[in-house]
């Protein structure tokens, strides 16, 4: 089982536990990714403290995840630590984190959600070894991108399906943010020129609604 490791991930004590599991570890700076197991299959790793100060900095957790989706076919977010939901002592509304994981899974990568190091490390070799089945033969690849900030929140909001470019512009120059597009109310997104009742229900939908099998 090989499994190549973004050198900025060393310290984390993933990689340890990979190699303890028996992964043959190639350490590398990767363009895109933290961890990659095949040609389809990378994964992008964040604690729940990174969560946190992508949400407070600013910082380009979603150009990081196109890159990733646009790179390779199979992306996988992992969020490791305490439970994303518990605020103790957090500065940010339950609302707001709520609307930036929607946000994530309107992006169509899967997210996993695990307690530490070691289970990230588990979660990691078991995808491994079902992905390369004996064959360990292949090259990490992609690159970011230098999509502008402003460029991939609108990328984000026209995702969407019914909304275009010009009404993703519209909503973002209404609102300001994506997670404020993603927790308006009908009545304030219908208000929005090119947003009528039906992609504003639509955005409601998807951002509101919960998930899971029927």
């Amino acid at each position: 089982m090989r499994i190549v490791i973004d050198r900025r991930e060393m310290r984390s004590r993933v990689a340890e536990a990979l190699r303890k599991l028996g992964a043959d570890i190639e350490i590398t700076t990767l363009a895109v990714g933290d961890y990659v197991v095949s040609n389809r299959v990378a994964f992008e790793r964040k604690t729940v403290n990174d969560l946190f100060a992508t949400m407070i900095e600013r910082r380009e957790l979603f150009s990081q995840l196109m890159d990733l989706g646009r790179s390779y076919k199979r992306p996988i977010l992992i969020i490791e630590g305490e439970d994303p939901f518990f605020f103790s002592g957090r500065r940010v509304h339950p609302a707001a984190v709520q609307g930036f994981l929607n946000t994530i899974a309107l992006m169509h990568i899967p997210t996993l959600y695990t307690l530490n190091e070691a289970e990230t490390a588990q979660v990691i070799g078991m995808i491994a070894e079902k992905e390369q089945d004996g064959r360990n033969a292949f090259n990490p690849h992609g690159k970011r991108s230098r999509l502008s900030q402003d460029g991939a929140k609108e990328y984000l909001v026209s995702s969407i399906p019914g909304i275009g470019h010009v009404a993703a512009r519209n909503l973002l120059q209404h609102f300001g943010s994506v997670e404020k597009v993603m927790t308006a109310p009908l009545e304030e997104l219908m208000e929005v020129e090119r947003v009528g009742a039906k992609i504003a229900g639509r955005i409601r939908e998807l951002a509101g609604g919960r998930y899971g099998p029927k």
